[in-house]
């Protein structure tokens, strides 16, 4: 699937002075995209050999007009670096986002990882699924193929979605473009359901494993299930992300508003 259509992600990330309508979500821009844009900001103020561990973004207000960010380091030690950012787009505040760097460190210690899920469509045979970008605009630019049967909408009886997914487009920094793909997939509470409707995000957590440094990537495996749904119209949301040989690149949990 190739893209033709410019500018692209690399130039909203840059920055530049866009109209934003063909990269929105749900009523504004892709919150992946908003919280690549603050960790963008965040490492260059943190300095350089530093790498992302952690970042946790609060999606308040749908943005529709060039971020501006301002960024500060609030702790410098030598094991964790923390730094906040406020991004705001139309002088009003649209996320607030906190980011943990460290050097790159191998304490030799015994590790835990997630294993990939089976799958019933493994990726070459795996059939791409549209979604309508009347609904999500920017979802011409990003490639899915459902791993398993379930679909959103389509009254699963359990709300988990897994998917391959790739852009269309070139991201060329992993780590942005993890946080873009983290966000791509549709809510997972959409499987058991049959009515459209949004459920934007609202606050995200990405936790990269050391293998985002390294890994070569484009489709990843992504599986989303929510843990938690409420009758206060919130949701909890846990997914997991993967290269297509297994190697584990992010976990996340999301917190969802259901409108």
């Amino acid at each position: 699937m190739t893209i033709t259509t410019s500018p692209g992600i690399a130039d909203v990330l840059s920055g530049d002075d866009l109209d934003l309508r063909p990269f929105h979500g749900f009523g504004g821009l892709q919150g992946g995209i908003v919280a690549a844009i603050a960790l963008r900001e965040m490492r260059a103020v943190a300095g350089p050999g530093l790498v992302p561990v952690e970042l946790t973004a609060h999606l308040v207000r749908p943005v529709d007009t060039r971020l501006g960010v301002a960024a500060e380091v609030t702790h410098r030690g030598r094991a964790v670096t923390v730094v906040s950012a406020t991004a705001s787009s139309g002088a009003r505040t649209a996320a607030v986002a906190t980011a943990v760097l460290g050097s790159t460190h191998r304490p030799g210690v015994p590790t835990t990882r997630v294993q990939a899920p089976e799958v019933d469509h493994p990726l070459a045979t795996a059939r791409p699924f549209v979604v309508p970008p009347e609904f999500v605009p920017i979802s011409t630019r990003i490639e899915i193929r459902p791993a398993t049967d379930p679909l959103p909408f389509s009254a699963s009886p359990e709300p988990n979605l897994r998917a391959w997914i790739r852009l269309a487009e070139e991201v060329a920094d992993p780590w942005e473009r993890l946080l873009v793909l983290a966000d791509a997939l549709a809510p997972s509470l959409s499987a058991v359901m049959t009515e459209l409707r949004t459920m934007p995000t609202v606050r995200t957590t990405v936790r990269f494993t050391p293998e985002v440094a390294t890994a070569e990537f484009s489709w990843v495996l992504v599986d989303a299930v929510t843990v938690d749904a409420s009758d206060d119209g919130w949701l909890t949301e846990n997914i997991t992300i993967w290269t297509p040989d297994g190697t584990p690149l992010a976990t996340s949990s999301q917190l969802r508003a259901v409108r």
